[in-house]
């Protein structure tokens, strides 16, 4: 059986997996793209 890796979501300072067909978690990241954050603000359970 092969292993799923969970990919980590693009956005610096997130915390959370990545959508199965994004590089983000949200809408919120994929907005933020870049743009480091000390807190993400996504507010998804990895994050909250």
């Amino acid at each position: 059986m092969a292993e799923e890796k969970k990919k980590t979501c693009a956005h610096l300072g997130c915390n959370c997996s990545a959508d199965e067909n994004s590089q983000y978690c949200s809408a919120y990241c994929e907005s933020a793209g870049a743009t480091p954050e000390v807190v993400c603000g996504c507010g998804c359970p990895g994050c909250a």
